[in-house]
């Protein structure tokens, strides 16, 4: 008998990159994966699924249906990790083996996908009410920004990436119960901050 958790793990990047290649998207797996993200994050499940949707439109071939489920399959996972409050909430990204450039532009586009899907969610820093899930925005913003062509391939620049990339994680789980924390509020009280 397997447990909720062993159904909870992301694919492997490189294969999931060639999952969606039949789409032809305009924007890399990682940014796809923190644009999901970015709207499981702020509760915008819905306004998910119809992005994926969207991009499958007009697609028909057996090639893009698989797309289709493996775009749903890690919408689904994702979301599964990021509500389940057990911090197994994972970043879809190159593994370590891949160069550190690659891995800090990834790393970067991902920042950037997720802060556009709070965004095209609706959410900005007004709607969050704890400073540290304010600055905890901000960073991913910066991080979005990422000067990744200017790293050294060095100790110190792989410590800091692998620290970024942490950091990012825990402001996903913390934007997320920020906002639903918020949301539950307002639910509850009728008011609007």
């Amino acid at each position: 008998m397997s447990s909720d958790h062993d159904t909870l793990h992301l694919p492997d990047y490189q294969a999931f990159v060639e999952s969606i290649a039949a789409l032809m998207l305009q924007i890399s797996a990682s940014e796809l994966h923190g644009l999901l993200c970015g709207y499981l994050c702020a509760g915008a499940d819905r306004q998910g699924e119809s992005y994926i949707r969207a991009l499958l439109q007009n697609k028909k071939s057996p090639e893009s249906r698989h797309a289709l489920l493996s775009l749903f399959s890690v919408f689904s996972i994702s979301q599964q990790q990021i509500s389940s409050y057990d911090l197994e909430f994972a970043l879809l990204l190159p593994k370590e083996e891949n160069p550190l450039r690659e891995r800090a532009k990834a790393f970067s586009q991902w920042c950037e996908g997720f802060t556009q899907g709070l965004t095209l969610a609706g959410v900005d820093g007004d709607h969050l009410y704890e400073e540290d899930a304010q600055d905890a925005l901000q960073h991913l913003v910066e991080f979005a920004e990422l000067d990744y062509d200017s790293l050294e391939v060095d100790e110190d620049d792989e410590r800091a990436l692998m620290e970024v990339t942490e950091y990012a994680r825990m402001a996903v789980i913390r934007l997320h119960g920020d906002l639903m924390m918020n949301k539950r509020k307002d639910g509850h009280s009728g008011t609007a901050h």
